[in-house]
């Protein structure tokens, strides 16, 4: 299976990484100028779908000059070691506290294992140690020029502690990574991506509203697609996250266990909706439960 390549402008380009065979679940964005940069990677296992996109567009892999896994989940960092294999001059730019994970991925290989368990572990594919002199840090930001196009990265926790969005400045474009909730093509509906075990709703509501006063025009989500009402996003993503918190607040206080209260969920958006969600839905369903329940076990 070949990886999908859509041209956005005549710098921007979407990848859809087809990640675990699913169409429109899993993007990745290649930007372009007289350097070129890959936001995103997916899943280790689809890495092959990655390269062959960019393949069908002419580009050397050794013309690309940085990686930007947004975060260390591997629907967003997995892919990361074995692009860097066909990729010999590119770096990966990652925040400083995904760092230590990419040199040494064995704490994440065990985390994602208790959470999906080691069967999806194998489905995702294993991330492979980096070598450190390959990785560039970022803080709070970090600007990389790529000739007419500069790209911002910015520390925007709240999803994930070591996670950073890219701002495309000259274009006004933000590659959002999850800072905004998951809206796939065929569901008309927002799900807050708020996995364990770090989620934080004070962190992730405050950096929507830092990424807000950036005034973006277009936004590159990676679940999934270029989204133009950026203040409608960003605004129900705010209102989604506190509508769960309070929804499993309430099935919490009713004595509800996790797989129960994963199950009302389900029953809720399936009447909602009048069908059936596909299983990838059901298993984002079931981590954003079990990080909001972890979250409200903090606070």
């Amino acid at each position: 299976m070949k990886g999908n390549i859509y041209k956005i402008t005549d710098n921007v380009y979407l990848i859809d990484t087809l990640g675990l065979g699913f169409e429109k679940t899993i993007a990745c964005y290649l930007v372009k100028s007289n350097k070129i940069a890959l936001i995103d990677t997916g899943y280790a296992s689809s890495y092959l779908n990655v390269i062959e996109a960019i393949k069908s567009i002419n580009i050397d892999f050794n013309e690309i000059n940085y990686i930007i896994p947004t975060h260390l989940h591997l629907d967003h960092s997995g892919a990361t070691s074995y692009l860097l294999q066909h990729m010999s001059k590119a770096k990966v730019i990652a925040h400083k506290r995904a760092f230590k994970h990419l040199i040494d991925p064995t704490k994440l290989i065990e985390s994602v294992k208790e959470l999906y368990g080691e069967n999806k572990l194998r489905l995702f594919g294993i991330p492979l140690p980096i070598n450190e002199e390959r990785i560039e840090v970022v803080e709070e930001e970090l600007e990389l020029n790529l000739g007419d196009i500069n790209l911002l990265c910015i520390y925007s926790p709240g999803h994930a502690p070591h996670q950073i969005t890219v701002l495309i400045r000259e274009l006004g474009m933000l590659a959002t990574a999850d800072s905004v909730g998951v809206i796939y093509p065929d569901l008309n509906i927002m799900i807050p991506t708020t996995p364990p075990p770090s989620f934080d709703a004070n962190l992730a509501i405050d950096t929507l509203e830092k990424l807000a006063k950036l005034q973006p025009k277009t936004l590159l989500i990676p679940h999934f697609g270029i989204r133009n009402d950026v203040e409608d996003v960003f605004n129900n993503t705010k209102i989604k996250i506190k509508e769960w918190i309070d929804l499993i607040k309430y099935f919490k206080g009713q004595g509800l266990n996790a797989e129960s209260i994963f199950l009302e969920i389900i029953k809720k958006i399936s009447k909602e909706l009048s069908k059936e969600l596909p299983i990838y839905t059901k298993e984002l369903i079931r981590v954003s439960v079990l990080g909001i329940l972890k979250y409200l076990e903090r606070i």
